[in-house]
């Protein structure tokens, strides 16, 4: 079982490496924490790996500062569910964000097979200007 969707602790270091470190090394993160099947819905916009990875790649080459907290994580079996708040610094501007997300694991590899995630983001300290209906 992959140790990243095993534990708060685990998962915590899977989102903290998601969007830090070079870009060019965005497609390792994504082939060690999920399947290469895997696809992400985020605030309703489906990305297979392919455009995933990509998605990693143009985030990594624009951020920093990013400092994720996972402050909830519930894994039942194969499904897995996690709370993040926290802020990144992008293009110079600090943001606070907070996600929601759902997801399935493989039960042999423990790799994600799918995250459905749901976010909003904005200036620290206003309200999200962004992910919003």
């Amino acid at each position: 079982m992959s140790e990243y969707t095993s534990t708060l602790e685990g998962f915590q270091r899977a989102m903290e490496w998601s969007l830090t470190g070079p870009p060019e090394e965005s497609h390792c993160y994504a082939e060690t924490t999920s399947m290469p099947t895997f696809y992400h819905v985020m605030n309703g916009q489906r990305s297979s790996f392919d455009v995933y990875v990509k998605g990693i790649e143009e985030w990594r080459g624009k951020v920093n500062d990013y400092k994720p907290m996972v402050d909830g994580f519930l894994r039942d079996g194969n499904q897995l569910a996690a709370h993040m708040t926290g802020t990144i610094k992008v293009d110079g501007t600090d943001t606070a964000f907070e996600s929601f997300m759902f997801g399935q694991v493989d039960k042999e590899s423990g790799k994600l097979e799918w995250l459905i995630e749901r976010s909003v983001w904005g200036p620290v300290g206003g309200a999200p200007e962004h992910g919003e209906n």
